[in-house]
């Protein structure tokens, strides 16, 4: 399986590397002391993860130097527009389509659309966008979810400490293991550590877990919730290099009524923090909770744009059986596809997640959210053990390289190749 294609360095300034993929380069930010212009190497999130031989690289490279071209040839075949409007519509796009920005009414406009055919104008207008600011670029990285326990009691989780479910803790042994499985066996080259906040995960253990998962050479993205600036700090230090920590809305009563016992804005400061220190930070927010209002939308990308989140990460409300809001209805999956397509029109240079619980919409939701202008995804690594106890939303259940076969099928289908994205 491959996730990630070796480039070459061309040059460095400071801790800024720039990475030639077939005559494309990507600005990557390097920590390795043992770098020099000329080698060949792994990115991926936009960091440097390590140093492959020539003859090693140049063996896979032989095998992507046509494949690679012909993936874009697909890939602009789908960035085309088929589709055509008129009215205001048209109006707005045309006006994206000469790099114009819109204003806060014409988002709302686009966000409001209610007919398939507005709406398949709208994602195929940021799926071009998408296109010429990243070619066809994306992203994989295999997430482990290794802990279903959680001090919070979030009205719509189904990992909050209030419902009874069956809870499980990963060993630090059994996690390092599972991570190098997935590095080793599946290929991955980017991996995110996620569970409940548990704190029983002290600072002893996640240091140990960090230090020994690293040594794998791969990306490791942390997504812990909100633990000590003090923690995240000595995390970095370690080796951690993203996180992944959702603000989930920014209507400061929508929080406070569904999250009690946190505080929005001490969430957004340990957002802040984090890429002060020097995390690739992915962040975002959830889509369909009660009372939420398309501004409110506009006002989540926006508030993600401007924290200078390198990965938007958000998905459908999915309530939970034995949690407040278990019989609100599921968010809705246009809802989501017109979320991902405005923030690609609002920050044309986004790289965008289709997160796993839109994965859980429909069997093409995956597809539809790459074709409405998203660049990233994520594959479940979890050991079947512990898989179908992280009960956030409904699993599907499918054997891991199964899963990540149709994963590898689609994104060939599409035309989008495992180059890394930049910074």
């Amino acid at each position: 399986m491959c996730y990630a294609i070796p480039g070459r360095v061309v040059s460095i300034k400071g801790q800024i590397a720039v990475v030639d993929y077939f005559g494309e380069q990507r600005t990557v930010l390097n920590d390795n002391d043992d770098i020099q212009p000329g080698d060949y190497v792994y990115a991926q999130g936009g960091i440097l993860i390590n140093k492959i031989a020539e003859k090693d690289a140049r063996e896979i490279l032989g095998f992507w130097k046509e494949k690679f071209f012909e993936l874009k040839k697909i890939d602009a075949q789908y960035s085309k527009l088929h589709t055509s409007g008129e009215g205001e519509l048209l109006r707005i796009l045309q006006r994206v389509n000469v790099k114009q920005k819109l204003n806060n009414e014409e988002f709302i406009y686009l966000l409001n659309l209610q007919t398939k055919e507005e709406q398949s104008l709208l994602f195929e207008t940021a799926n071009v966008v998408r296109q010429k600011e990243h070619d066809n670029a994306c992203c994989v990285h295999g997430i482990i979810e290794f802990s279903n326990y959680c001090r919070c009691d979030c009205f719509y989780c189904g990992l909050r400490k209030s419902t009874s479910q069956k809870r499980y803790r990963m060993t630090p042994e059994e996690i390092i293991s599972a991570a190098t499985y997935a590095v080793n066996e599946l290929g991955f080259k980017a991996l995110v550590l996620q569970s409940g906040e548990d704190e029983w995960y002290d600072e002893e253990k996640l240091v140990t877990l960090v230090k020994e998962i690293r040594k794998l050479n791969v990306l490791i993205f942390l997504s812990i919730g909100e633990r000590s600036k003090a923690l995240y700090k000595k995390l970095y230090e370690t080796g951690a290099r993203a996180v992944l920590l959702r603000f989930e809305t920014s209507n400061k009563e929508i929080f406070q009524n569904l999250r009690p016992g946190t505080n929005l804005e001490q969430r957004l400061d340990l957002i802040r923090y984090a890429k002060e220190l020097g995390y690739i930070v992915a962040t975002g927010f959830l889509i369909g909770l009660p009372g939420e209002t398309e501004e409110d939308i506009l006002n989540n990308i926006m508030l993600t744009k401007s924290l200078g989140a390198d990965m938007y990460s958000f998905g459908p409300l999915i309530p939970a059986a034995g949690t407040p809001l278990e019989k609100e209805p599921l968010g809705e999956k246009s809802a989501v596809l017109k979320t991902i397509a405005v923030t690609r029109l609002l920050d044309r240079k986004a790289k965008i997640l289709v997160t796993t619980a839109l994965e859980t919409l429909g069997d093409n939701a995956k597809k539809e959210g790459l074709l409405a202008g998203a660049n990233s995804l994520m594959i479940n690594v979890t050991p079947p053990t512990y898989r179908d106890l992280y009960i956030i939303y409904p699993k599907h259940g499918k054997e891991v390289k199964k899963a990540i076969q149709e994963t590898i099928d689609l994104l060939y289908s599409l035309g989008r190749a495992p180059t890394d994205l930049g910074l």
